[in-house]
This record gives structure tokens, C-alpha cells and sequence, in this order.
């Protein structure tokens, strides 16, 4: 997302943006969320959820894709996690430009986002487990995913 940000010099994709690592390689075609996704926040692994309260076996993004990815051959144990695109998270940069919240979601069920691959790629995806703070009103929901 360092890569995106930089790119749209803005710090939320809409349709018609390209997703960039050191390249584009998605487009965001169409989004019937309201807009509101997160480009900032690292995905939550096990230390995060512990110092959370939340102990060391809840399940995490962090762990999900290594083992999604390594399930498939495409992916080791990484020293560094990849920054995410958190659909549909809502945090907020406030007024005093230095600070930013974890707030429930905008969006409603039946939304979705919808992209278009620039080049051949692996995508990793999950739902968020998070159950903790605000972003999933306290109970995260599958998430659904088509490739036509």
C-alpha cells in the first residue's frame, strides 16, 4: 500500500485507481461501499491480539496469509508482512492531521468492491477476525469473493 499511496498520493483508493506494489497491478472498477477502506493499518497478527487482551491463539490476518499462501506453494514464513488494503475498514485520520481511531464500518451487507487485475498475480484475502475493537462491530462476517 506504500507503493498506492504514494502513487494517488491519497490514502484511499476509488474506482478508476490502480493498486501498485512497484508496478499497477489491480484497478478498482466499481465500489458500492461508500468509499471508505484503509490503506494505514498492518495486518493484525498474534502480538497485536495479545496486547489487545485478546490472548495468543485468536486467529489473525498476519497468520491466515502464511497459511493460505503457503497452502498453495506461494508463500514462506515472511520476517515482514506485506501491507494490506483493508476493504471496507473505517479509520479515520483526524482534524489534528497526527492521530487516527478504529471506528465500525460504513459499509452495509451486500456491498462489495470490485477489481480488475492489470497483470497475472496471486491475491490473499481473508475476513477480518477482528472482534476486539470497533471495525467489525464487535462480530466479524464471512467475506465472499468471485472470480468470474
Amino acid at each position: 500500500m506504500q507503493h498506492t499511496r504514494a502513487s494517488l498520493n491519497k490514502i484511499i483508493p476509488q474506482p478508476g485507481d490502480g493498486l501498485y506494489n512497484n508496478k499497477r497491478v489491480l484497478t478498482v472498477v466499481e465500489d458500492t461501499s461508500g468509499g471508505i477502506h484503509d490503506t494505514m493499518i498492518a495486518a493484525y497478527d498474534k502480538q497485536g491480539y495479545e496486547e489487545l487482551g485478546g490472548g495468543s491463539e485468536h486467529r489473525n490476518c498476519a497468520d491466515n496469509l502464511v497459511e493460505g499462501l503457503s497452502a498453495i506453494g506461494e508463500y514462506h514464513t515472511p520476517t515482514i508482512y506485506p501491507s494490506p488494503l483493508n476493504f471496507f475498514m473505517n479509520i479515520p485520520v483526524h482534524e489534528d492531521r497526527t492521530t487516527i481511531s478504529f471506528e465500525a464500518p460504513v459499509s452495509k451487507a451486500g456491498q462489495y468492491v470490485s477489481l480488475r487485475a492489470e497483470v497475472d498475480l496471486v491475491i490473499a484475502s481473508c475476513a477480518c477476525p477482528q472482534d476486539i475493537l470497533k471495525i467489525n462491530c464487535g462480530n466479524p462476517v464471512d467475506a465472499h469473493f468471485e472470480i468470474p
